[in-house]
């Protein structure tokens, strides 16, 4: 029998055989369960960035622990591959439910297939995520942006939205806004059959984080009351990432269905906060658990940690005007010097307080890294860039630790950083330019007088200058835009200053050791005045070219930035001096004569005149913000 069952064998065909064998290796792989772990353990993720003060040396803190690298990369911008690398976190919650849709699929019916987003249309969502985008309208248009976001989050499955709304002054007109407009938005989703499925929760934040709504509601008159009855939290202190930590750790497992969740959290501020440390950590949490977090804030300013805001009193009405406020800087660390204007404000001061167009380093980097947005709805009062020029100069989101080794390799990034955090030079002494000459004695008077400011001037500018003169050796290797406009900007600015400031003092010394004759009979004043000509030696003539070549190679190559402008406003006055003559009526000056010129008096007869000026109303001191 078995001879002649082997027999039947050998005159089977070879495809039914290998149909057999492979038909027997599928059965028994069926029968194989592996199970999946739902969580896997994640590496701690830590960062330091210690405010550095203005005086303080810039240095750089070892960290032992491993940073999440999102955007790995030589290039700033969040290009569509970055953005993918920042969805890790969302893609770990997703491979559960991946395989098991390959072992059950569900069946789609031709009706619903309307509702699936085309391959475009998932291209046009995600590349509108992990970017900073200027939002027309203000919080209003913010909304509508939030609107839309939510409505695409509710296309893909039920959404958990919470918000998180700093509970500072400053911030109380904001968040009465967005109560006004949370009815609207609801509609609007209801409208288009969104409503199903979504589920809020309320939180605010200052030194602590309060929970508003200790379950989600579905209604939208419990969300409007719980932001009416925020309370202003007077601590001055923004702890905005533990807010988003704690919440995010409260509700991260939350669900009312079953099936599939997405979560977005919505950070309503005007400032960076201060707790920027444990912002690794917080990124970690929230890309394990698939959180999207936006923010609805305001643009930096550019290059600087303060901003401003305007605060009107609740109690009193009264207004605080440019009430400064923690609102940067855009970037991890500062690429711009800190350096006033010769010849006072005007529009060195609208310079000063330019919009970076981008939101804080830690905020935004929070969003890039989880696939949300930061929305700018307002920005300061000083010049603003298009945004399409700008993006050249994107700021770089990689971690911490990762921008301190590359600044730390590189001598002229770390000589620009140090300059930017050594000294801060918020106002240049205005200097006496016109010297009464009734006899020698009286002008060698002035003269003396009118050194002593500018030369602890010069000191810190001298300072800055040794700075950056270590890194110009490796400026050359500088690829990126933006590195290399801020150390051009910066040495050509700090060499400007320093041959107006030496060659000030040399004038006046000058004048002083040898005062020059009148040309014409009567005259009593000499006046200082900007001149192209530089009379104060071949080195200060060298410094004069170095600086016009660095301001005037920023402004070809950056052209439509801040950088440039700001070169534009140093090479808008001269750099060297000369002396001019003039006349003035001392007797009418002292006898009280409206008419006559403006007043030029010794240190004597000026507190004789201060002492009969009416005092000033005090200013009342800005609130904690």
């Amino acid at each position: 029998m078995e001879t002649g069952l082997s027999s039947a064998n050998r005159d089977l065909p070879a495809w039914i055989i290998s149909l057999i064998v492979n038909l027997s290796v599928l059965f028994a792989l069926h029968n194989i369960v592996h199970e999946l772990p739902w969580e896997r353990s994640t590496t701690a993720i830590t960062s330091i960035f210690d405010e550095q003060q203005a005086d303080r040396e810039f240095t750089f803190t070892e960290v032992s622990a491993t940073d999440l690298v999102g955007n790995d990369g030589s290039s700033f911008a969040l290009t569509p591959t970055m953005q993918a690398a920042t969805q890790q976190g969302e893609h770990q919650q997703l491979l559960q439910e991946e395989l098991d849709e390959m072992v059950n699929p569900t069946a789609v019916e031709f009706s619903q297939m309307s509702s699936i987003p085309l391959q475009d249309q998932l291209a046009t969502v995600f590349e509108n995520r992990g970017q900073t985008d200027k939002v027309a309208g203000g919080v209003e248009g913010a909304m509508d942006r939030i609107t839309f976001e939510i409505a695409a989050s509710l296309k893909e499955r039920q959404t958990f939205v919470l918000w998180l709304f700093d509970a500072s002054g400053s911030l109380r007109d904001r968040r009465s806004s967005i109560a006004d407009r949370f009815e609207l938005v609801y509609k609007q989703l209801e409208t288009q059959g969104k409503t199903e499925g979504l589920y809020t929760a309320i939180a605010s934040y200052g030194e602590s984080t309060n929970i508003l709504t200790p379950d989600p509601v579905t209604e939208v008159k419990a969300l409007v009351q719980a932001v009416r009855e925020i309370e202003v939290d007077e601590s001055g202190l923004e702890n905005v990432i533990a807010a988003v930590q704690q919440t995010v750790d409260k509700w991260k497992r939350f669900h009312r269905n079953e099936g599939r969740w997405n979560k977005m959290v919505f950070i309503v501020t005007d400032e960076r906060g201060d707790d920027i440390e444990s912002l690794e950590e917080t990124i970690t949490l929230c890309k394990r658990f698939g959180v999207r977090v936006y923010t609805v804030g305001n643009a930096a300013i550019f290059g600087k940690q303060e901003g401003y805001v305007d605060y009107r009193d609740e109690a009193d009405g009264y207004m605080h005007r440019n009430v400064v406020v923690d609102q940067g800087p855009e970037s991890a660390f500062p690429h711009q010097v800190k350096l006033a204007f010769w010849g006072g404000e005007g529009v060195g001061g609208r310079l000063l307080r330019m919009s970076a167009g981008y939101g804080p380093y830690g905020l935004t980097r929070l969003c890039a890294e989880t696939g949300g947005m930061f929305f700018i709805t307002d920005e300061n009062k000083g010049f603003k860039f298009d945004m399409a020029v700008m993006r050249e100069y994107a700021p770089d989101y990689r971690p911490i630790r990762e921008l301190e080794a590359d600044v730390r390799q590189n001598p002229a990034k770390t000589a620009l950083v140090q300059a930017a955090m050594a000294v801060e030079i918020d106002d240049v002494p205005a200097p006496q330019l016109a010297f009464r000459a009734d006899d020698d004695t009286i002008l060698r008077q002035q003269i003396t007088e009118a050194q002593k400011p500018l030369a602890d001037f010069q000191y810190h500018v001298d300072r800055l200058y040794k700075l950056l003169e270590q890194g110009m050796s490796a400026r050359d290797t500088l690829t990126n835009p933006r590195w290399r406009a801020g150390f051009d900007l910066a040495m050509g600015r700090v060499q400007a200053m320093r041959v107006r400031a030496y060659g000030y003092n040399v004038m006046l010394a000058n004048m002083k050791s040898a005062p020059q004759t009148f040309q014409t009979e009567g005259n009593n004043l000499w006046v200082l005045q900007p001149s192209d000509k530089i009379e104060t030696g071949p080195s200060v003539r060298k410094s004069a070219e170095e600086a016009t070549v660095l301001l005037k190679r920023v402004i070809d190559e950056h052209a439509g930035t801040p950088w440039a402008a700001l070169a534009e406003r140093e090479l808008s006055q001269p750099l060297g001096w000369e002396w001019t003559e003039g006349r003035i009526d001392i007797e009418a000056i002292l006898a009280g004569n409206q008419d006559a010129p403006p007043r030029l008096l010794l240190e004597e007869e000026r507190r004789r005149v201060d002492a009969q000026r009416p005092k000033p109303e005090p200013v009342r001191p800005p609130p904690k913000l």
